[in-house]
């Protein structure tokens, strides 16, 4: 006899709680159906926003832990030690360990818990302890541009970026994450094509609506890495716009740390990552020449 639950299940299941059960012996409803065991439990955890656990032990059950996508961090509070795990790490939390999590936005965890019994028992939010969940994890951003000694790249993500001029000013937003100077921009979504994440991505980290112009170029360069502390390095897959805005009154979220309308003529001497440099150079070239990058 074969069982299944698909992904198309799962998936939407998750979209209304941030756990199901997969296998188990459940007490209570779940969204998903399940496959009933009484010797293990499996499901899935999912944190579409950032998120912490209770403080909380178990006095028999082991639990096996995959991440499946994101970053996640535990606090042992017997020993104060704390471990990071990432995409592809897998950890066991043996029965009577006190321990509190939390996990940034993204983060998917598949775990096994023996045997499937309810037997989690919470602990004391002390002041420590919630400062410490409040606290979220914060990614660091490492950018390599031809470097033998970079990482190599897990991952490839379409994303759009923009340089919205005025007059002879260039817009440009300080990282939060690695506190360099960029063109603002993102990552593609499903569901919209690159020029709309373009105009999407400036609103969401400038507040400014912007009108597509034109494509400076294209940025793929396979040597020209992004390497984020949850573990994804990303190969470069970008393309540059041209914008215009009828304002230049800026309200950045919570990516950036600064915003500035800079001089074209002084672009090059902020600090900025070598594949930002390239594409400030692109733009300059363009302006003069109307010669785009296809790379």
């Amino acid at each position: 006899m074969i069982e299944s639950i698909f992904s198309i299940e799962i998936s939407k299941a998750l979209e209304i709680s941030t756990r199901q059960y997969l296998v188990g012996n459940l007490a209570r409803p779940q969204e998903l159906k399940h496959i009933p065991d009484a010797d293990v439990e499996i499901g899935i955890s999912r944190y579409e926003s950032a998120s912490a656990e209770s403080p909380h032990y178990h006095d028999e059950a082991t639990e096996f832990q995959y991440m499946i996508s994101g970053w996640t961090r535990y606090k042992d509070l017997g020993t104060g030690q704390e471990f990071d795990f990432t995409a592809g790490d897998f950890y066991v939390i043996k029965p009577h360990t006190h321990y509190v999590q939390k996990s940034k936005q993204g983060t998917e965890i598949l775990f096994i818990k023996v045997p499937s019994i309810n037997d989690k028992r919470l602990l004391e939010v002390t002041p420590q302890i919630k400062s410490w969940m409040a606290e979220k994890l914060k990614t660091v951003r490492n950018d390599y541009f031809e470097d033998p000694d970079a990482p190599a790249a897990n991952s490839i993500k379409p994303a759009a970026a923009v340089a919205v001029c005025d007059n002879d000013r260039l817009l440009m937003v300080q990282r939060a994450d690695s506190g360099k100077w960029t063109l603002p921009g993102g990552t593609l979504d499903f569901g919209e094509s690159l020029p709309h994440c373009a105009i999407r991505e400036v609103q969401e980290e400038t507040g400014l609506q912007v009108e597509i112009t034109d494509v400076l170029g294209t940025y793929t360069n396979p040597e020209v890495k992004i390497e984020y502390s949850d573990g994804e390095v990303r190969q470069e897959f970008t393309v540059v716009f041209l914008g215009k805005t009828d304002s230049t009154e800026v309200n950045i979220d919570h990516e950036s740390v600064n915003y500035a309308w800079l001089s074209l003529s002084n672009e090059m001497s902020i600090d900025m990552a070598d594949s930002q440099r390239r594409r400030i150079a692109d733009l300059l070239h363009y302006l003069s020449s109307g010669e785009k990058r296809i790379s």
